[in-house]
Parts: structure tokens; sequence; C-alpha cells
């Protein structure tokens, strides 16, 4: 697990909000590359009468860097910029491995406050005040996230059938996949190992980029199954075991959206939060079809689901109200004609109304957006 320290000097919350949802300069991350953050914090009273603050302490690495010798001190503040810790608390001599944007480091910790601080209402908004000194050493090397999806699995025939999903989180390409067997748990933990080492998909030709995924299924003999569970509903937990290899680092922009494999490269907008792509690029990528009528300026997109099922959205332009097979619902987000002639829909929504997983993915100050539409053949 890749260490992740948090460190924003002067910050109060709410920033640290909005820096998780705008891209980060790389130069800003060499600055300042270290973020905390205090959360459900709490008023407590001593028996003496004296009082202190207590919430959960959590800090990672935001940088590429590798964070050598760091030191320093963390005072809390009120949303008036006013100390109200009495001492600090001490960070002593740390490295930290580059980081992603996650909290690795947790803990429970109390601020001693200050006697002008007598009700719980004067540390609402109570914020971090970090002072540090640190070297930055290595930067890490961009590489692959080969992250698995959720596994299914049921019995098929003679087999137990096993299906998954790889995608790749990273910022570089994998390939040259090799497959090792998969590890199957029992419920008092008892791991058993099946071998096989032949698979259709993982294999040298496997190749995954930034943001694009693999679907995977393994098929192993009930004779198997039966010779170390009683069930296969036994089966606590599965695991399967693969390598690859790392190409060059993939370079992109600081914000990458890819829709089923295939990377949107032309008109992306990102306005109050909500990311907007080109309708028809969506429906292009998701093998979707798109109509467009004039005189309503609105778009329908049909994409099937099952075979001889779909589901298909009607969405006017200038609007929120959105119809998905006959019936009305309303977007946090209006499509909109940009330049008056490209209709561009909200990303998370509209991919979510056409039955697809919409992940992000935040590291280093780039941000990617992965859309996966769900396999209703696995069902």
């Amino acid at each position: 697990m890749v260490k992740m320290v948090r460190l924003l000097a002067c910050l109060a919350l709410t920033f640290f909000i909005l820096f998780a949802s705008v891209p980060v300069s790389l130069a800003s991350l060499e600055k300042n590359p270290l973020l905390f953050e205090f959360t459900e914090v709490k008023f407590v009273t001593k028996p003496d009468g004296s009082h202190y603050a207590q919430g959960y302490l959590n800090w990672g690495n935001l940088s590429p860097y590798e964070i050598i010798e760091l030191k320093g001190s963390i005072d809390l503040l009120n949303k008036q910029g006013q100390k109200i810790s009495t001492k600090p608390k001490y960070i002593e001599s740390y490295n930290l491995d580059s980081g992603t944007s996650g909290y690795d480091f947790f803990e429970l910790v109390d601020f001693d406050l200050v006697p002008s601080v007598t009700n719980p209402k004067q540390i609402e908004g109570a914020y971090l005040k970090p002072t540090y000194t640190f070297t930055l050493g290595k930067k890490a090397k961009l590489r692959p996230d080969i992250v698995p999806g959720g596994i299914t699995f049921g019995p098929s025939g003679d087999t137990l059938s096993i299906k998954t999903i790889l995608i790749n989180h990273g910022e570089a390409t994998a390939s040259n996949f090799k497959y090792s067997g998969i590890s199957l748990t029992d419920q008092n933990g008892m791991v058993h190992f099946y071998s096989e080492t032949n698979h259709d998909v993982i294999n040298s030709s496997l190749r995954l980029e930034p943001g694009q995924f693999a679907r995977v299924s393994f098929q192993i003999p009930m004779n198997f199954i039966n010779s170390k569970f009683n069930s296969f509903q036994d089966i606590f937990t599965i695991k399967f075991s693969f390598t690859h290899e790392n190409s060059a680092p993939y370079k992109d922009t600081a914000l990458s959206v890819t829709v089923n494999n295939k990377k949107l490269n032309d008109l992306i907008l990102v306005e109050n939060d909500v990311t907007y792509v080109p309708l028809r690029d969506l429906a292009d990528a998701l093998g979707a079809t798109l109509q467009w009528d004039d005189s309503t300026q609105s778009a329908t997109i049909t994409k099937e689901t099952y075979p001889g099922s779909a589901i298909w959205i009607t969405i006017p332009a200038g609007s929120n109200r959105f119809i998905i097979n006959n019936y009305p619902v309303t977007a946090s987000a209006k499509a909109k004609l940009h330049n008056n002639t490209i209709l561009v829909v909200p990303l998370r929504e509209v991919a979510e109304m056409l039955e697809c997983e919409v992940i992000f993915v935040h590291k280093w100050g780039q941000k990617s957006i992965i859309v996966i539409p769900y396999d209703f053949s696995e069902d």
C-alpha cells in the first residue's frame, strides 16, 4: 500500500473539499506536498472543568515525491484564524513514500483548548495549521495500478464459473500479463490454490492503458471444489494471481476521460465540479445510437442492455429534465449546446442512467474518470 500523507497549511476543511475536486499543478505539490484533515471533532469537558477538542487526524502524502526528514507541529485554529490549542501536536521525524490521494496515517487525537474556549460553538469550523520542514526525495515513476473489480461466482455444469474485471487505475500501461492461478479461502481461513496457468484473457497479449479494463472469467472443475469445500457456498474469498510488465509512462492531461476503453480526447468541460462530455462521443464509445430532433432541440440516446431490451433517454438542450424509457427524471445539471452546435451532458449522471459504473481516480494533481458499462450477460 502506497503511503499517503496530507498536510495542508492554513486551510479549512472546506478548502480540502475544493482541493480534491480540481486539478493541482505539480509545482504546488512540490511546495506543499502534504495535507492534514481533522474530522468528527467533539468538544469534551474534563473533570477539572477545562476543555479539549477531540477528533480524527488523517494525513498522507499527496505528491509523487518521497518526503525525507519531515518535522514540525500542528496547531488548532478557530474559523476566525485564532489559535485555540494550548500546545501543538508534534510531527516527529518521518520518511514517507510517494503518495496518492488518500490517508494511510489515521489516529484519534486531543487538543487542549485555551481557557477562553468554553462551549462547543467556539470550535465549529476549527481547522489545522501545520508548520513543518522536509526534503523532497526521489520522484516516483509513473506506473500501472491494476485493480480487480467485484468477483462473482457460481456453478455452471461441471465447473465453477468465476468472473471479474481488471481496471488500470494507474498512470502507465500494463502489458505482458502472466496468470498464475487462483486462491480460494474457506470459512475457517484455509487457503486452497488452484494452479491452472492457462487463461484466454490474462496473457502476454493483454495490454491495459490507464483507464482501460478487461473482463476475465475462470473455470475451475467442480471436482476440485468438492474436494476442498463442502459446498461452493463455503468459499469465503477468491483471489487470483498474475504479474505484468510496465511500459513507458503514459503522459496525459490534467483530466482524462475513458469510456468503455476509449479515451475521449475532444471537448471535455468542467463547470461547478460537473464534468461534461459531448453526448455524441459518449454514445459512440458505448456503442449506443443517437438521434437529434431539431424541432424540439433534443437528442435521444438508445443503448441495448439485454438482447431485445434497451434503455433510451431523451435529453433536451438547456434542460435538466430528461426522459428515461418514458419516465421523467431530474438531473443535477443541465444538458447544453456548446457553441450552439455540440450537445454536452453531465457525464456521471448520463453514464449511470445508461447502466454504467463511473470511477473517479485523483492522483498527483491529475484526475481520471473511467466509465465501464455493466455486463448484463453476467446476471
